[in-house]
C-alpha cells in the first residue's frame, strides 16, 4: 500500500504550482491504483479513495503526519509531492523536489523563509530513500547544494494539461474590454509580479520598444510577490497606461489572454520547470524567454532566447515578434513529452520500487 500526503491536494481554480503537481498526480494515480493508494490529509477530499483524515493547524507535516507515522506502524512506504518530509521517516519514503530558487536567488526571500527551506531540503535530501525531480537542473543543485546522492534521485517532467474551456466569442470579448485590450495587440506575462520572475527586465524592455509601436500594450497576469509592489511603483509614466496590471487570474481569464495573445514572454531569472511555456505552446503562441537551464531544456530552439538582464536583446526580440505578426508555432512535438499520465506512470515505478 502507498500512503500519499495530499496536504498540498485542492481542486479549487486557485491552486499554484506544487497544488497542480499534487492534484493532477494524485488524480491520475488512482485512476489506475485505487486499491492500493490511501491519502493522507488534514482535510477531507473529495476523491473515492482511502483516506486517512488527520486534523491540525501548522506544521501539519512535520508534527501530524509524524505522530501519525510514528503511531500507526501500517503506513511504511509514503509519498510527499511537496519539499517538507516528515520529522519521523518511514522505512520507505519518496519526496518530490521542485526547486531550490532560494540558492540562486537569495533576494527573493525572507530570512526565516530560507532558513525553513534549506533546512527541509537538507533533512530530505539525507533522509528520503528516493527523490523525484521535475529537471536535470533540479537534480544538478540537490548535488550540487546539498551533496545529495545522485543515484536516489529520479528526473520526471511535469505533466501538462490543457484545461478543457469553452467560452463564446462575446464571452472572451467581455474578458478583453474589461482590460481595455485589443485581440493580437499585446504581450502577455503569466506569473508572479516579482524580482525572480525577472518582470523589471520585461518591463525596461518593454518600456524601449513602446517607443516605436505604441499601439501595443503589455499584460502582466498574476498576483504580486517579493519585490513587486516596488517593481509596480517603478514603471515608467509613459507606459503606466500601457501595462495593464490583471492580479490573479482564473481559468477562463487565463484562457482568453492566451488565446488573443500577440506573443507570451518568459523572462524568469531561475525556474524548477516552467509550466506557462507549455501553457503558451498549447495555444501555439509565439514565444520569448530567457536563456536559463530550464526553459532551454524544455522548450530547445523552439523559442526566441535572451540574456536574462539584456533588455536590448529582448526589445529587438519584441520587433522581431512584430514584423513575423499572425504567425503560428507547432509546438506539437514538445508538447508530446509532457502528460499527467506519463508522469503518473513513472512516478508508480519509483513508489513501488524497495
Amino acid at each position: 500500500m502507498i500512503f500519499i500526503d495530499a496536504s498540498r491536494y485542492s481542486n479549487t481554480e486557485k491552486r499554484t504550482g506544487v497544488e497542480n503537481y499534487s492534484y493532477f498526480l494524485i488524480n491520475e494515480l488512482i485512476k489506475n491504483h485505487l486499491d492500493e493508494i490511501i491519502l493522507i490529509s488534514p482535510k477531507k477530499i473529495s476523491l473515492d479513495v482511502k483516506q486517512i483524515i488527520i486534523p491540525f493547524p501548522r506544521l501539519w507535516t512535520q508534527i501530524r503526519l509524524s505522530w501519525e507515522i510514528f503511531k500507526n506502524r501500517k503506513i511504511d512506504n509514503i509519498f510527499v509531492p511537496s519539499h517538507v518530509l516528515p520529522i519521523v521517516c518511514t522505512s520507505n519514503s519518496t519526496i518530490t523536489i521542485h526547486d531550490v530558487a532560494w540558492k540562486h536567488i537569495p533576494e527573493s526571500y525572507g530570512f526565516l523563509s530560507s532558513l525553513y527551506l534549506n533546512w527541509g531540503t537538507k533533512f530530505a535530501v539525507k533522509h528520503a530513500n528516493k527523490i523525484i525531480v521535475p529537471s536535470e537542473v533540479t537534480k544538478n543543485d540537490l548535488i550540487k547544494f546539498f551533496k545529495a546522492d545522485s543515484k536516489k534521485i529520479h528526473v520526471i517532467p511535469l505533466g501538462f494539461q490543457s484545461p478543457e474551456i469553452k467560452l463564446s466569442e462575446n464571452d472572451e470579448q467581455k474578458i478583453i474590454n474589461h482590460w481595455s485590450l485589443n485581440i493580437g495587440h499585446y504581450f502577455l506575462f503569466i506569473g508572479r509580479i516579482e524580482h525572480k520572475k525577472n518582470t523589471d527586465t520585461l518591463i525596461k524592455a518593454f518600456a524601449e520598444f513602446s517607443k516605436t509601436n505604441p499601439d501595443i500594450k503589455l499584460v502582466l497576469a498574476g498576483s504580486v510577490g517579493r519585490g513587486g509592489e516596488e517593481i509596480i511603483k517603478n514603471i515608467p509614466d509613459e507606459v503606466r497606461d500601457k501595462i495593464v496590471i490583471t492580479g490573479y487570474v482564473h481559468d477562463k481569464e487565463k484562457h482568453t489572454l492566451y488565446k488573443n495573445a500577440l506573443c507570451f514572454v518568459f523572462p524568469s531569472r531561475y525556474e524548477g520547470f516552467g509550466i506557462p511555456l507549455l501553457e503558451a505552446m498549447s495555444y501555439n503562441l509565439p514565444i520569448i524567454a530567457s536563456k536559463i537551464p530550464t526553459s532551454e531544456e524544455i522548450a530547445g530552439s523552439n523559442v526566441e532566447f535572451f540574456e536574462l538582464l539584456n533588455t536590448k536583446t529582448l526589445e529587438n526580440i519584441m520587433k522581431k515578434v512584430i514584423s513575423e505578426r499572425g504567425s503560428k508555432k507547432d509546438y506539437s512535438e514538445v508538447l508530446s513529452k509532457y502528460s499527467w499520465e506519463k508522469n503518473a506512470e513513472k512516478t508508480w515505478e519509483i513508489l513501488k520500487f524497495h
